[in-house]
């Protein structure tokens, strides 16, 4: 450990080991002169990630040698201080990073801080999380018409959901006798510029060109806004509801809905 006024006093270590997050000490040279107790569980539970046999080999090496740009490192930390940023270790460990200057009684910057809090398992929740969503926001479901499918769009649609989707609904439609497809908006939060283009012109217009009739459900105020400020195509069939879509497709189709008590 390099010897510093900093870790003269041992109430200052002390301190250090008893917060809950990992904490590592590098010099001016971009060395790594210390870290806690939490920071060496840390490293010994990836140990077989590193290039050394025990955490205490770390001691004296650059942290350059465990970045794959060092040159964007050093930008950060001669310029760019506090840093804060979420990061992913060996595609596998991802943590929230923040990186500060450390300095003695005089204002003399003896080195950088880096406290590293292990978000390894949120990290996993919010992608199983988002797999669920990507899942959900691209499903086809079925209707009370075996040729009518439901598309539901649901949370933010980014372009990349966007293109995804429009590609499986057209492969979809491709090997299936689907004639209608009803898009529902009522579950959508969020819409960006392109992912709108993407759903009402390009989708829209691929299911036309195979011949199949496109209608858009679940339309709030919110959504016919979007419609009029991006000049999208108003001559699709819109309906505030699923129940009333589904309805004027089966009417098209030449079937209605009545109780079976009706005569």
């Amino acid at each position: 450990m390099a010897k510093t006024s900093f870790f003269e006093k041992n109430e200052t270590v002390r301190v250090l080991n008893s917060i809950g997050d990992s904490i590592f000490i590098c010099d001016t040279s971009f060395n790594i002169a210390w870290f806690n107790e939490q920071a060496r569980a840390l490293l010994e539970s990836i140990i077989d990630y590193l290039p050394v046999d025990s955490p205490s080999d770390l001691i004296g090496k650059s942290i350059h040698d465990f970045h794959k740009n060092p040159i964007h490192q050093t930008t950060i930390l001669l310029h760019q201080l506090p840093y804060q940023s979420t990061i992913t270790l060996f595609d596998k460990f991802a943590a929230n990073i923040v990186i500060s200057e450390y300095k003695d009684e005089h204002e003399e910057k003896q080195g950088y801080i880096l406290v590293w809090r292990d978000v390894t398992e949120k990290q996993k929740e919010m992608d199983e999380n988002r797999k669920l969503i990507d899942e959900y926001s691209n499903a086809i479901l079925p209707t009370v018409l075996d040729n009518a499918i439901l598309i539901p769009l649901i949370g933010t649609l980014t372009v990349r959901r966007s293109e995804k989707l429009i590609g499986n609904v057209l492969d979809y439609c491709a090997k299936t006798n689907t004639d209608y497809v009803l898009i529902d908006f009522s579950g959508l939060t969020n819409l960006s510029d392109r992912s709108a283009n993407t759903v009402f012109e390009t989708m829209t217009k691929s299911l036309k060109l195979m011949g199949i009739h496109v209608v858009y459900v679940g339309i709030t105020s919110r959504i016919v806004k979007w419609i009029i400020d991006l000049d999208l195509d108003s001559s699709v069939p819109t309906f505030a509801t699923f129940r009333q879509g589904i309805h004027d497709v089966m009417k098209s189709e030449g079937f209605i809905l009545k109780k079976i008590d009706d005569k």
